[in-house]
This record gives C-alpha cells, structure tokens and sequence, in this order.
C-alpha cells in the first residue's frame, strides 16, 4: 500500500508552492537569491551524511505520517495555526525541509534526544523539544504530547535518520516501524531501532554526525558591536529580510522571514542568542552564499538581531529582572537596556493570533 494520492499531491503542491515562492523573490532579487544547498565553507559533500530522496519513502500508514510530517515542516502557517503566534515555518530555521547541515538538521536533532536540556532543567524526550519550538521559536502554543502533528514531524525526522545513517543501502522496506509512543522518544537510546544494514557495515550505537546543529565559532577577537553590525546588516541582509527586520512578503506569504518585530521569534527562542544566531549567520547566509561573512561580521550582525524588540519571553511574569536572572544572560542582551530602552519592557504578545 502506498501513500494516500491526497498525500502525494500535498507534497507535490508543497514543492510547487515553495518554488513559486522563491521564484517570485529570485525575479525581484535575481542577484541575492542562490539554491539554499550550497555546501558550506571547507566542507565537501562526502563529508555529511545525506538525508534519504523521495524514492526511499516507505509505502502505507507510516509513509503518510512522513509525507504529513514534511508538509507540517514546510507550511506550519497553513497545517499548524492553532500552535503558531508568528509568521515563520520550521524551514526558516532548519533549511532545506530540515536536511541541510549545519543548519540544525533533522536528522542529527532526532538522534541527538532524549537529553538534558537547561533551558528547563530536565531530560527532553524529542516530542518535548518540538513543543519548546512551537513555543518559542513559532511564538505560539505547543501541542499536546502525543498530538498527532508531533507524531507526523517524528516521523518524517525519523525516516530522514533512518537514511542517513544507512545512506544508499537504505532500503526503507526494511525500516522498522515504531509505534507512536516509541517514535516519539527520539533516537538516542539503547533500543532505538538501527536498520540492519547499518549495523552490517559497522555502524556505531552512537553514530558521528558531522554537520549536526550550527557549528560554533569561536569568540571573536572584538566584542560584538550594534552598529557595525547594523551596517553589515543593511548591506547583507536587508535586501531579503527589510530595512526594519521586517522580511518580505509574495501574495501575503512570506519567502523571507522577517528577524525582529511581532512576527517573529520570542525572546526565549535560542536564535536571540548572540552566539547562536552568529553561528546560524556563518554557516547559512546570505542565502546561498555561506561563509561569505567573516566571523567578526557574524558576530557583529547577531549582536544587532538580538537588540531589536520582538515577543515577549512567555516565561516571563511581569519581572524583567527576575525573568533575565532565571532564564537569560550570557550572551542574551535581554533585559539590559540598549539606546536608551530595556529590552523586554516593549515586547509584542506571545500567541496573539490565540483566541483569549
């Protein structure tokens, strides 16, 4: 039994619509729009793992759930809008449907939980981390554990492991099937179920995944500046993103996120960190253009991102300090004041697309 046709043609749909998308935003920006692929600096591309093709989907039931986990990825705006309060989709941050490395793919996160997680003191199965996503990153309401599209983006997480770690030997007729409860523990225990194939050719419990997350740099050699990150910004990333972080928009939907503001990110997402928007920026922009900033210019550039208003923390309670105190510092400039305003006191609602 194969996936649904009304599946199929989702994906299809899904696939045109993104290419009619960029397609529009390459025609007004022909010189700043490159495929979103590129390898990264330094890297070739035998040293990543390759998610698996389209051709590798398992048949049935469990295909579905990935086809829906894919589309809940690319569309989140149009599958998911009871959990979001924002205007991004799980792709802004993780390219390429989630397969591109260096750029927090998917395949790497589903193996890399269960884990700890400081953010709130306690071990993360991977369902918990897609829920601390639709709340901080997608500025919305998480779903409930076990709800079905966590099931779905599980799935399709864990099919692109899957092929990943077998690479051309996968053979996804013999991929063992979790069950939801099981599929949405993630991929670092003991009794995950590694293909056969994997484990012939010598396979690690504890596979090496080159390309994982956003890769660190390290501290650069001058403190991070506004305002020379504000000209780096103004020459690298307004023409996609807007004068006023504000993205771009093609028949009402956005091809480039907007970076600041109320339709983006909150401030307890973990891109309003210096260092890890630094790293995103390196690795990832300008689109199609990887490493063309230097490391003091992405440092520079997320030092101006992080100290511009966006949604408030929704762990904070009416105590800016207390909240920076529990929750921030380091390299979040939350709660500190920058030209003349403390960062949080004028934040935009979380979920405001919520029904009070």
């Amino acid at each position: 039994m194969k996936p649904s046709s009304a599946l199929l043609l989702g994906l299809s749909l899904a696939v045109t619509g993104s290419a009619q998308a960029a397609g529009s935003a390459q025609a007004a920006h022909p010189d700043k729009l490159a495929v979103q692929d590129e390898l990264p600096v330094g890297k070739a591309a035998s040293e990543h793992p390759l998610p698996p093709s389209w051709d590798k989907l398992p048949a049935g039931e469990f295909g579905d759930k990935v086809l829906r986990g894919y589309q809940y990825f690319v569309d989140t705006q149009s599958l998911a809008p009871q959990f979001v309060g924002n205007a991004l989709n799980c792709i802004n941050c993780h390219m390429d449907a989630g397969k591109k490395e260096n750029a927090a793919p998917l395949w790497a996160a589903y193996m890399s939980y269960p884990a700890f997680r400081k953010k709130n003191n306690k071990i993360n199965d991977y369902q918990e981390r897609l829920q601390g996503c639709f709340m901080y990153s997608m500025n919305g309401t998480p779903p409930e554990l076990g709800d079905p599209a966590l099931v779905d983006l599980s799935a399709y997480a864990y099919w692109l492991a899957q092929g990943t770690l077998t690479g051309e030997d996968f053979d996804p007729a013999a991929m063992t099937v979790p069950s939801d409860e099981d599929l949405l523990k993630g991929g670092k225990r003991d009794d995950f179920p590694f293909m056969q194939s994997y484990m012939d050719a010598g396979g690690s419990k504890e596979p090496a995944l080159p390309g994982r997350g956003y890769p660190k740099l390290d501290e650069p050699e001058q403190a991070p500046d506004i305002a020379r990150g504000k000209a780096v910004y103004e020459q690298e990333c307004s023409v996609c993103h807007g004068t006023n972080g504000e993205g771009q928009q093609v028949n009402d939907r956005y091809v480039f996120p907007p970076l600041w503001g109320p339709d983006t990110y909150n401030w307890g997402a973990g891109m309003q960190r210096v260092n890890t928007a630094a790293y995103f920026i390196k690795r990832n922009m300008p689109l199609g253009q990887p490493g063309k900033l230097t490391d003091q210019q992405a440092w520079d550039v997320a030092m101006y991102l992080d100290t511009r208003e966006r949604p408030q923390d929704p762990r904070h309670h009416g105590d800016l300090k207390k909240t920076r105190e529990q929750y921030h510092g380091g390299k979040s400039y939350y709660g500190t004041e920058v030209e003349g305003k403390v960062l949080g006191s004028e934040s935009y609602p979380n979920h405001p697309n919520k029904p009070q």
